[in-house]
């Protein structure tokens, strides 16, 4: 279940007990305290309901009918405001990217953009041969990282299945994407704009992406890159 899907059916139902929402919410670091935040949010809400019911017995039954259509107005609030994020956000990347062919470099920092906050916070502490196995189902295997792995993962890079990796460096955190080359996208040995730098590279099977933030020395890790990823 990818993050989009997730978090739609998080909005509707925190206290969903589906197998597969239960088994997307162990996958990820940091689903957890974001499910939680909304079950206390739910809890919150459910003890605002308990009013004590007058004693007849006929206002309990308006009151019960009351608050059951209360709970389901809450929950298509729910559905429609997943609906609208999820909208918003296509929207936005759609605008993002209004001039095409859109290159590597233009979709890597509207992706970049768009999960600043997400990349700020997790470290999921992924292993060299947790990379390794990804990374080998693009045809490629990296014999050292740069550093600490934050995060890696598969994701849809502008309609291509491709990986993901936060990781730290001797310049700080970067994100680093490796496209295969399906399309072989229109790609800009370096790009940026007003908040991120980047440089790409043709390395093996796939096309490779690099964000960094403006004050960051891209050089050292994109030479560190190279030296160390190969095809297998």
């Amino acid at each position: 279940m990818d993050e989009l899907e997730f978090r739609r059916r998080a909005y509707a139902d925190p206290q969903d007990q589906d197998k597969a929402f239960v088994d997307a919410l162990a996958e990820e670091a940091g689903r957890k305290e974001f499910v939680d935040e909304l079950r206390a949010l739910d809890d919150r809400l459910s003890a605002a309901m308990k009013i004590s019911p007058p004693e007849d017995l006929a206002n309990r039954i308006l009151l019960h009918q009351s608050l059951s259509q209360f709970q389901h107005q809450r929950k298509r609030q729910r559905l429609h405001l997943a609906a609208a994020a999820s909208i918003a956000f296509v929207i936005g990347l759609s605008l993002t990217l209004t001039r095409k062919p859109a290159t590597l470099g233009e979709h890597a920092l509207a992706h970049v953009a768009h999960e600043a906050g997400f990349a700020d916070r997790v470290d999921e502490r992924v292993s060299l041969t947790a990379l390794n196995t990804k990374l080998a189902s693009f045809g490629g295997r990296m014999d050292s990282a740069p550093g600490h792995i934050y995060y890696a993962n598969y994701c849809d890079f502008d309609g291509i299945r491709s990986l993901h990796m936060v990781v730290d460096t001797s310049e700080g955190k970067m994100t680093v994407f490796f496209v295969p080359k399906e399309q072989n996208k229109a790609m800009t040995l370096s790009f940026g704009n007003d908040r991120y730098e980047g440089a790409a590279f043709d390395l093996g099977p796939f096309q490779v992406a690099v964000v960094g933030g403006r004050n960051q020395r891209l050089d050292p890790t994109v030479s560190q890159l190279k030296d160390t990823i190969h095809s297998i």
